[in-house]
C-alpha cells in the first residue's frame, strides 16, 4: 500500500526553535491531512512517549522516534533512532551507530543549501553513511539547490520541515509498504518512495523564510545552545 509520510518536522519542545504547536497539535493536523507515517524531528532532543504514540495510533498515524542531529553544525535526520544518536558528532561515530541500529533511517537534511547547516561535500564523501537525501520544500523554478541531490543515486524523500502547521504539506513522500515501522524503513532504503513537491513562488519563499528565521531567533533568545549529549530525553 502507499503510506503518506512526513519525514521532517518540529514541535513545541524543540531546544533550537521556538515553535507555537504542540506535539499532539501536530499529530492532529498530519491526521487530518491523511497522513499515515510522521517523524517529529527536533533539533537535538528526541520528542517521543507512549502518551503521544497513543494519540498518533488513534488517529491512524505511526509515530517514528526520530530526531534531527548534527555532525559538524551539518544537519541529519534520525528516524526510528534512540537516545544513543545523542552521542553521535562524527562521521565514524554515524557509522558505529547504524551498525549496532540496522532498523534504523539516516537522510541527509536539505544537503546542498547555503550554510554550515548543510553537509555539501561531506554528503557525497561520506555517501555510503545516508539512506535516503532530502528534496527541502525552500526552493522556486529559478533557483533550486536540491538539484544536486539527482545525481546521488540515493532515494530522495520530500519533506516539508514543518515549524509552522500550515505549512505540513509543502512536501511529503509516499512509501509503497506495510504500515508497520520496520516495513516502512526498509521500504525507503531500497527507494521505493514517490516525493511529492513542487516550487513555491518567490514572495511566498521569502515570506516563509523570514518567518522561519524569527523562530530561530526567538529560540536563541529563550534557550541556549544545548550539547546533545545533555538534552533532556523523552521517554
Amino acid at each position: 500500500m502507499l503510506l503518506k509520510c512526513q519525514f521532517h518536522t518540529h514541535a513545541a519542545g524543540d531546544p533550537v526553535d521556538q515553535v507555537a504547536h504542540s506535539p499532539k497539535d501536530l499529530i492532529s493536523k498530519a491526521a487530518r491531512e491523511g497522513y499515515d507515517v510522521l517523524a517529529i524531528t527536533c533539533h537535538r532532543k528526541i520528542i517521543f512517549n507512549r502518551e503521544l504514540e497513543r494519540h498518533a495510533r488513534k488517529r491512524g498515524i505511526i509515530l517514528l522516534k526520530s530526531v534531527e542531529f548534527e555532525i559538524n553544525h551539518a544537519h541529519i535526520l534520525g528516524i526510528n533512532v534512540d537516545e544513543e544518536i545523542y552521542r553521535v558528532s562524527s562521521f565514524e561515530e554515524l557509522a558505529e551507530y547504524r551498525d549496532s541500529h540496522p532498523d534504523c533511517l539516516i537522510i541527509a537534511a536539505h544537503p546542498f543549501f547555503p550554510g554550515r547547516t548543510c553537509l555539501h561535500k561531506n554528503l557525497t564523501k561520506h555517501l555510503q553513511l545516508f539512506d535516503a537525501v532530502e528534496n527541502s520544500f525552500c526552493y522556486t523554478k529559478f533557483i533550486n539547490p536540491n538539484k544536486k541531490i539527482y545525481t546521488l543515486n540515493k532515494p530522495i524523500v520530500a519533506t516539508s520541515d514543518c515549524h509552522i502547521l500550515k505549512y505540513l504539506s509543502l512536501g511529503y513522500t509516499y512509501v509503497k509498504a506495510k504500515k508497520d515501522s520496520a516495513s516502512i524503513i526498509r521500504a525507503v532504503k531500497v527507494g521505493k518512495v514517490r516525493a511529492i513537491h513542487k516550487p513555491l513562488k518567490t514572495f511566498q519563499l521569502c515570506v516563509l523564510v523570514l518567518q522561519m528565521f524569527w523562530l530561530r531567533l526567538r529560540g536563541r533568545a529563550k534557550t541556549p545552545i544545548l550539547n546533545p549529549v545533555l538534552v533532556p530525553n523523552s521517554k
